[in-house]
């Protein structure tokens, strides 16, 4: 799965998550012995994968470039 995004620079986001969801992230983050921000973009992953999967998220438009034609 983490294949997908090999190439892609990271992004930072802010993310704010009702307390029972981070305590459950915390729970899991020690669990792993990793950060919590860690797992937390290994949890959004899973989640993303299985919407798309599941057909919730549109494809990704496919743009091509112009090319000039010469005279």
């Amino acid at each position: 799965m983490r294949s997908d995004y090999i190439n892609d620079m990271p992004k930072r986001v802010h993310l704010t998550l009702p307390d029972p969801v981070h305590d459950e992230l915390v729970r899991w983050a020690t669990a792993r012995g990793q950060a919590i921000a860690t797992v937390g973009a290994i949890a959004l992953e899973i989640a993303i994968k299985q919407a798309r999967e599941a057909g919730e998220i549109p494809p990704a438009e496919v743009t091509t470039v112009a090319t000039k034609k010469e005279s």
